[in-house]
């Protein structure tokens, strides 16, 4: 995995270029509320948070995605199906260095 670094701010700016969306969803997800983040939603998803014993992050109020937030979601799954692992090992260091 090319990423050398724990440091949240770092990771959001200068991510891999297979996780540039996933990166923008979640920078752009810290506008909402906890449980109404969109990057919930696609950890959700694609497994991440039952994978990692957390279940269900995303509070499944749909009213709070608009277009903008949709096509966020697309380009971060759209990343995640084209390199799924590398994707995971990016989101699995990004999660760990928020703690």
């Amino acid at each position: 995995m090319e990423t050398t670094t724990n440091n949240l701010w770092e990771m959001l700016e200068n991510p891999p270029k297979y996780a540039g969306h996933t990166a923008h969803l979640f920078s752009w997800s810290l506008n909402y509320d906890y449980s109404h983040r969109p990057f919930y939603l696609f950890l959700d998803m694609v497994g991440w948070s039952e994978e990692n014993g957390i279940g269900k992050m995303y509070a499944y109020d749909f009213s709070h995605l608009g277009y903008m937030e949709m096509g966020y979601l697309a380009d971060a799954l759209k990343e995640y199906a084209d390199r799924p692992n590398e994707v995971t090992a990016w989101i699995d260091a990004l999660m760990a260095s928020e703690d």
